[in-house]
């Protein structure tokens, strides 16, 4: 049985985890996800990620940001996060591998 995925579960651990090897299979369920919600945390996950670890996994951040355009009514908020996302990987200088 799989546990649904909560939007504060994908942000805890992004603050908390050790590495991006313990973030990369959440953001690929994220990714998955139906819930514009745990997308929009999966999309600042991977800020938390360049702030912590000064990269992220580049396939994940192009997963989740290319799922914006699937939910039209989240769609303004989303690319929001994807901004600030962004401003951080930007001001971090991090590294997508």
């Amino acid at each position: 049985m799989t546990t649904k995925l909560e939007p504060l579960d994908i942000v805890s651990l992004a603050m908390e985890c050790e590495s991006l090897d313990d973030l990369t299979p959440v953001l690929e369920q994220a990714a998955a996800s139906q819930d514009p919600w745990v997308i929009n945390a999966g999309i600042l996950a991977i800020g938390h990620a360049a702030r912590r670890f000064k990269s992220f996994p580049l396939a994940m951040k192009q997963s989740l940001w290319s799922r914006v355009h699937d939910f039209p009514d989240h769609a303004s908020n989303l690319r929001g996060t994807c901004l600030t996302a962004q401003d951080d990987i930007d001001h971090f200088k991090a590294k997508g591998i």
